[in-house]
């Protein structure tokens, strides 16, 4: 039989099969069982496998710019030093850590680097979480510092000195510390190979009553108590900054004050809704993955594995951008990074050359014009004599 009367032959049972309903429809097959999901899941990975690098590169090196800056003398005298010190320090543990929950990275390696051993993946997610949490509550430091510093700003400096601030951070890093060490039951390796945080036996009712009143416990003290506090504390910092900058503006009629404020209250705003925009998906994610009673880093609903991936970027993000807020915001944290760099040193150099050739100049014109050498003294001096500025932002 040839190609054609086989051809033939099967358009005769087609037509045979076909009632009146269906010979004048035309039906073509799905070539692939690809979905708007799937193209969603590649451009996030696309996206992922630039940003990854991206953060840890940005984020881990603004973190540690941020630490020496912090520790020069010249923010000796900042209460809020110690406290953004350690948040750059934990927000540093979790940029280190976040890229082996990535499925990009777990891919190109070819194994979960979590999974080495149970110890591993318990200990894994012990530095994990705690870099999480105490970043959560070193931010509410932050707030509550700076809520006391306008509304009580002759008791800023005995509420928040260095002794108060240490035994604030360790008491941050002991409760977080501890209940995460109390969390880590739950941190097991599974039958493909991998390390979850929900591990646990979902057949046995009390381990999982257990892992949910852990699990709300830990979305409380990880995002939900520190956004309540920050958002009750940031308006009536902003409300406060206000009606100084307008009692003050009556006063003095002086704008340049008036800019410092605005630039703090911006500063403030930025690190707080930064926070509750970027945090507030990674917790709902993990309250959807239990009571849906699916892993947060297994196979799941493509829906899910978007609002997965999505979320990590914004977690990822908020832990990377807060050195480039203090630069933008603030101008002493900023002249500290230009020293640190050695530009300021050599802004100087090259001014002083300027001033030591127009000394000679005006020398010289001097010489040829005596008459004149009392005027040119007069503003060859002036010219190298610069208004100091000690304002701190």
């Amino acid at each position: 039989m040839t190609t054609l009367e086989t051809i033939g032959l099967f358009s005769n049972l087609t037509s045979l099969n076909c009632n009146g309903s269906c010979c004048n429809t035309t039906e073509v097959p799905e070539i692939s069982g690809k979905t708007i999901y799937d193209d969603i899941l590649r451009g996030l990975e696309y996206i992922d496998i630039f940003l990854l690098p991206t953060c840890l590169i940005l984020g881990v090196g603004g973190n540690f710019i941020t630490f020496i800056v912090l520790n020069n003398k010249t923010f000796s005298n900042w209460t809020s030093k110690y406290f953004l010190v350690a948040l750059s320090l934990s927000d540093n543990l979790l940029l280190l850590t976040q890229p082996f929950n990535k499925p990009v990275v777990m891919n190109l390696f070819g194994r979960d680097y979590r999974a080495l051993s149970k110890v591993g993946c318990k200990l894994y997610f012990w530095f994990f979480k705690n870099g999480k949490m105490t970043s959560s509550w070193f931010v509410v430091l932050l707030c509550a510092e700076r809520f006391v510093a306008v509304k009580y700003p002759f008791r800023v400096k005995s509420l928040f000195c260095k002794r108060n601030g240490l035994i604030a951070i360790a008491a941050v890093y002991i409760v977080q510390g501890v209940y995460n060490g109390a969390w880590s039951w739950a941190h097991n390796i599974l039958e493909d190979g991998r390390c979850y945080p929900d591990g646990f036996n979902k057949n046995d009712p009390e381990a999982a009553i257990l892992f949910r009143n852990m699990l709300i416990a830990g979305c409380c003290l990880y995002s939900f108590v520190p956004i309540a506090i920050m958002v009750t504390l940031t308006p009536m910092i902003i409300a406060s900054l206000q009606r100084r900058a307008k009692k003050r503006q009556e006063m003095t009629r002086n704008q340049g004050k008036d800019i410092v404020i605005v630039k703090i209250t911006t500063m403030l705003l930025s690190i707080v809704i930064t926070y509750i925009v970027c945090v507030a998906p990674v917790t709902l994610l993990h309250l959807l993955s239990f009571f849906q009673g699916v892993k947060s880093f297994g196979n799941n609903p493509k829906p899910f594995l978007i609002f997965r991936n999505v979320s990590q970027i914004l977690e990822q993000l908020n832990y990377t951008i807060n050195f480039f807020v203090y630069v933008v915001a603030n101008r002493r944290f900023r002249g500290g990074v230009v020293e640190l760099f050695g530009c300021k040193k050599l802004s100087r150099s090259g001014s002083s050359y300027n001033s030591t050739s127009s000394i000679l100049k005006e020398r010289v014109s001097t010489i040829s014009r005596p008459h004149r050498s009392v005027t040119l003294d007069y503003v060859t001096s002036g010219s190298i004599k610069k208004p100091n500025d000690n304002s701190g932002w």
